[in-house]
């Protein structure tokens, strides 16, 4: 089921078979947290979440620079519920649902993108679209449990990706915090892939079951090293990401969904 992100400000809506689970279950919805679900961090992440969560519901979120085949969510919506079944008792995790929008990633990580270049030295589609991947996510996070639970890591063996360096991911939280949500990442300092494979138990080669970004790699060489400076990004995550992502859910609240006006206002 797809989850409008408008509606969800004011209504949480799933699909009938969710609300069958909960109910048949006892579930209280303040029980529930939501699970980032996409490829085997986000799956490692939840198993590890099941830890202190009887129930969660896992949430794709669409960016419209992603492709791949939807088949691929379902196949590791499976994956994860056997893991769950063999690890855990009287734990729940329910259907897979969806949500996108569009016009929010286009005014946060789109439209602006010569001036943000112009006034922050820098620019990537990754933390930004990272940060969307949150607003989506926390007004029906509010309706449950306030708690969202994200697979990003430090590391990824001895490499690592621009959006979630540790200071980019102190402000995802620091967004959710203003919110009045948890961001929890329970696997964001593991190291080692050969680790995510022991938590999933399943041979899971990098990239794969999950869909792919037709910006993959921006903001590396030639080579593949990551190109950024410091200084340049802590300043468009202090001045421009963290801002204008809890404005544009403060407005969300007022029943203002002019994003192209609420970031303009932030550059």
């Amino acid at each position: 089921m797809y989850i409008d992100f408008k509606t969800s400000f004011n209504k949480l809506e799933l699909s009938e078979e969710t609300f069958k689970i909960i109910d048949e279950f006892g579930i209280d919805l303040k029980d529930i947290a939501i699970g980032e679900f996409s490829g085997k961090d986000s799956v490692a992440a939840i198993i590890e979440a099941f830890r202190e969560f009887d129930a969660i519901l896992p949430v794709v979120a669409f960016t419209g620079t992603d492709y791949g085949d939807k088949k691929i969510f379902y196949k590791n919506w499976e994956t994860l519920n056997n893991r769950i079944k063999n690890l855990y008792k009287d734990k729940v995790l329910l259907p897979l649902h969806f949500i996108f929008e569009p016009k929010l990633w286009n005014a946060l990580n789109g439209r602006f993108v010569s001036l943000i270049i112009k006034k922050f030295g820098f620019y990537t589609p990754c933390i930004g679209c990272h940060a969307y991947l949150r607003i989506l996510r926390i007004p029906l996070s509010k309706h449950l449990g306030g708690v969202i639970i994200g697979g990003e890591r430090v590391y990824h063996n001895s490499d690592f990706k621009i959006d979630q360096l540790e200071m980019v991911l102190e402000v995802y939280e620091k967004i959710c915090d203003a919110l009045g949500v948890k961001l929890k990442l329970p696997i964001k300092y593991v190291k080692e892939n050969s680790k995510i494979r022991e938590i999933i138990e399943e041979s899971w080669k990098q990239g794969k079951r999950q869909f792919s970004c037709v910006f993959s790699g921006n903001y590396r060489d030639k080579d593949g090293k990551i190109i950024f400076e410091e200084e340049k990004v802590k300043r468009f995550l202090d001045e421009f990401i963290y801002p204008v992502s809890v404005e544009i859910i403060k407005r969300g609240y007022e029943g203002d969904f002019r994003y192209i006006e609420i970031v303009k206002e932030f550059i």
